[in-house]
């Protein structure tokens, strides 16, 4: 008897192993299926961002069109590109309407706005914030500010600006994006901050975005009008000196802060954003563009880091150095732009992947023009996107 005791106490010790083990199996099974419906809910509730180029906005059909690949691919949130060059997409009494838009009575903006609304899409005012000009013929609107304000516009050299002979880099000096006003110019924020205003009254917009909010480079900033041609041996001027960068990186941030001001005197309810230097030290330190005070301070909602390389490792590098620098608090606040006009859509997709690794599962893309163009490259993308 004693043995057959022993026998059953075996056996009992021996299905209870079993009935822990399949429990926990279920259990981890649950666990999995519960992760999965999370990360496709997190996956589904994550913002996607498509970057409009002024280009699509010339006339109704082209627009319709847009708005139908944005419908058609889940985008809930077009940044439409209004000011381009000193120009407008859409009507002004402060900027001349661009030479693009052949029927002087269309507004672009205006159309838009309420056709995106119907399908329930969000709509972003981007605008070239400090890059003015980069055609190597002069505007033809007389009123462009180009024509009327030279004395705004940024220079390597504390010298009167040659711009004609400046003009003559565009497409043929490497590097050479255009002309920029100049950040620290008095009057120059002031009129930007003009300009978002007269658009956050006459349209209803979900957010304002702002791009080449920064220097050309490392070595502008020199506009002569602005400070005392008393320089150092660097053509630094002396009362300055040591406090160059700081006072740099002070104007283009003094404009971040006072938009953020001035959506909250208006009293909005809109989204700020801008799109920023991917690497988080050369923007600041090379651009002036210090896109994580904007972050900690407050005075912007997200900031959509242009990853644009088709190199894995240094689209990896720019997201590791945000993380050695941002607490998770204001990594949320991150959206992950990403290049669809130098890599295949297989290529965007191991770095969406690679990204939601990272925590960050929102996703701006470069650009709907180039998409337009082949339809079929989003699909993988998609896919990926709403899996």
């Amino acid at each position: 008897m004693k043995r057959v005791i022993v026998k059953i106490n075996q056996n009992s010790k021996f299905n209870a192993s079993i009935k822990n083990r399949a429990m926990n199996i279920i259990a981890l099974f649950f666990c999995l299926i519960c992760n999965l419906a999370f990360t496709r809910n997190e996956n589904a509730n994550s913002d996607r961002y498509l970057w409009v180029v002024r280009t699509a906005l010339t006339d109704k059909k082209n627009i319709d069109k847009m708005i139908q690949f944005a419908t058609l691919n889940r985008v809930n949130n077009i940044i439409v590109q209004v000011r381009g060059r000193g120009d407008a997409y859409y009507n002004s009494n402060i900027v001349p309407k661009s030479s693009l838009i052949k029927d002087r009575e269309f507004d672009p903006l205006g159309y838009l706005i309420p056709k995106a609304k119907e399908k329930g899409v969000n709509i972003h005012a981007w605008l070239n914030t400090y890059l003015l000009w980069s055609s190597k013929k002069m505007p033809i609107q007389k009123n462009h500010v180009l024509l009327t304000n030279p004395n705004w516009l940024d220079h390597n050299s504390f010298s009167r600006i040659n711009i004609e002979k400046e003009l003559l880099k565009v497409g043929t000096e490497k590097g050479y994006e255009g002309l920029y006003l100049s950040p620290d110019h008095p009057e120059v924020n002031p009129y930007l901050i003009s300009i978002f205003k007269e658009l956050f009254i006459n349209y209803k917009l979900d957010g304002i975005h702002l791009d080449y909010i920064r220097f050309h480079d490392s070595d502008y900033g020199k506009n002569m009008f602005t400070y005392s041609r008393d320089q150092n041996n660097d053509g630094i001027p002396v009362k300055l000196n040591n406090q160059w960068s700081n006072i740099k990186r002070k104007s283009i941030t003094d404009l971040v802060r006072k938009t953020s001001s001035l959506i909250t005197e208006l009293g909005l309810d809109i989204e700020f954003s801008a799109a920023v230097k991917p690497n988080l030290y050369t923007a600041r330190e090379r651009f002036y563009q210090e896109w994580d005070i904007w972050i900690a301070a407050g005075y912007i909602d997200k900031v959509m880091i242009m990853n644009y390389s088709p190199d894995l490792k240094i689209f990896s590098d720019n997201i590791n150095i945000i993380f050695k620098n941002l607490p998770l608090k204001y990594r949320k606040k991150i959206v992950m732009g990403l290049a669809t006009y130098n890599q295949t859509s297989d290529q965007v997709v191991s770095k969406i992947k690679y990204a939601r690794i990272a925590s960050m599962n929102d996703f701006a893309f470069f650009s709907y023009n180039v998409m337009s163009h082949n339809p079929r490259y989003f699909r993988l993308i998609k896919n990926e996107l709403y899996k």
